[in-house]
C-alpha cells in the first residue's frame, strides 16, 4: 500500500507539473535522467503498421514529406554512432526499477498528454498538431536559426526590430549562393586587409578558385 500510495503522489505532481514524457526507442540514460528530475513516462502503445499516436488524436501510418533523414540515412548513422560502453545501461535502468514503481506509474499515466517526446525521426507524428505545451526532440521549418543562410538573412532583418547594427558587432556574412551577395563581396575593398592580418592562417578555403559558392570565411573575432 506504501508504495502505491508514493507512486500515486509522485503521478499526481508530475501531471501537475507537466512531467510526462513518451520516448521511442530504447536511450535507457535520457529515461534514467527524466525520472530522477520526476518526469514519469508514458509507454508508447505499439501498433503494427502505426506510428507514433499524438494525444487526444489519432494518425495513420502516413508520415510527414519533409522528415530530416530517410530511413536508410537514420538506421546508418544509429549503426555508425555507437559509443564505448563501460556498462550496460539497460541494466541501470532495470536496477533502477527493481520494485516496479515506474511501470507502476507508466500504468497510471496512460490516458495523460505527454509534454515531452523524443522519437529517432521526426516524421514519427504531425508536429502541427501539438500543442503549445508539448515539446519534440525534432523540429520542422527551422531553418531560420540552424542553417547559415538563415542566421545571414536574420542578421541583415535585425533593422526591422531594432536600430542596432548587426555589422557592428558581428563580421560581415554574405550568401555567396545569390548572385548579388557574391558580387557585393567580391568588390568589398574593405575586405583586403583581412587578407593582409590573417596571412598566417587561411580565410577561406575553395575546391577550386572559380566556384565561390564554397567559400567559408575564417571568423576573426573567433579564437
Amino acid at each position: 500500500m506504501g508504495r502505491l500510495r508514493n507512486a500515486r503522489i509522485h503521478v499526481e505532481r508530475a501531471v501537475k507539473q507537466k512531467k510526462i514524457f513518451m520516448i521511442q526507442g530504447r536511450y535507457p540514460v535520457i529515461r534514467c535522467l527524466l525520472r530522477r528530475r520526476g518526469w514519469v513516462e508514458k509507454k508508447r502503445v505499439h501498433h503494427s503498421g502505426t506510428t507514433l499516436p499524438p494525444p487526444q488524436k489519432d494518425l495513420d501510418s502516413s508520415v510527414m514529406g519533409d522528415s530530416d533523414t530517410t530511413e536508410g540515412e537514420d538506421e546508418d548513422e544509429d549503426e555508425a554512432f555507437r559509443p564505448p560502453q563501460l556498462f550496460d545501461f539497460d541494466d541501470l535502468l532495470e536496477f533502477d526499477d527493481l520494485d516496479g514503481t515506474h511501470a507502476l506509474m507508466s500504468r497510471m499515466v496512460r490516458n495523460e498528454i505527454p509534454y515531452f517526446i523524443w522519437t529517432t525521426r521526426r516524421d514519427v507524428l504531425d508536429c502541427q498538431i501539438l500543442s503549445k505545451d508539448q515539446m519534440i526532440n525534432h523540429y520542422a521549418r527551422a531553418g531560420s536559426f540552424t542553417t547559415k543562410v538563415g542566421l545571414c538573412l536574420n542578421l541583415r532583418n535585425l533593422p526591422w526590430f531594432d536600430e542596432a547594427d548587426a555589422d557592428s558587432f558581428f563580421p560581415r556574412c554574405y550568401r555567396l549562393g545569390a548572385e548579388d551577395d557574391k558580387k557585393a563581396f567580391i568588390g568589398k575593398e574593405m575586405l583586403k586587409p583581412w587578407f593582409v592580418l590573417e596571412s598566417k592562417r587561411p580565410l577561406f578555403r575553395c575546391s577550386h578558385s572559380l566556384q565561390l559558392t564554397s567559400f567559408s570565411i575564417s571568423n576573426p573575432y573567433l579564437p
